[in-house]
């Protein structure tokens, strides 16, 4: 199962569609990820040091260009990461 990290925020547990938030209850981390095997959205809870450690893995989903060939595509990149390889010219 691997997993790409979309965001990692706070959120109340109680929250939701149809749900009314509950007055004095503490918020919890929430981990939004793709899950590239089964090719689905996804949500789950994790204590705090997990969050943590996620926030750092957070990947931006950015539509690329091609300088050699011109194909444009969607790639799965980190923060500090502006570059990847091309699907089309690798084949």
């Amino acid at each position: 199962m691997t997993k790409i990290t979309l965001s990692v925020c706070k959120a109340y547990k109680n929250s939701g569609m149809n749900r009314v938030h509950r007055k004095k209850t503490k918020k919890s981390w929430k981990h939004y990820f793709y899950d590239l095997d089964e090719e689905k959205f996804g949500t789950e809870w994790v204590s705090t040091l997990k969050a943590l450690t996620l926030k750092r893995r957070v990947s931006k989903k950015k539509q690329m260009v091609c300088v050699e060939c011109g194909y444009s595509f969607y790639a799965f990149l980190k923060k500090d990461t502006d570059e990847c390889e091309c699907p089309n010219c690798n084949e």
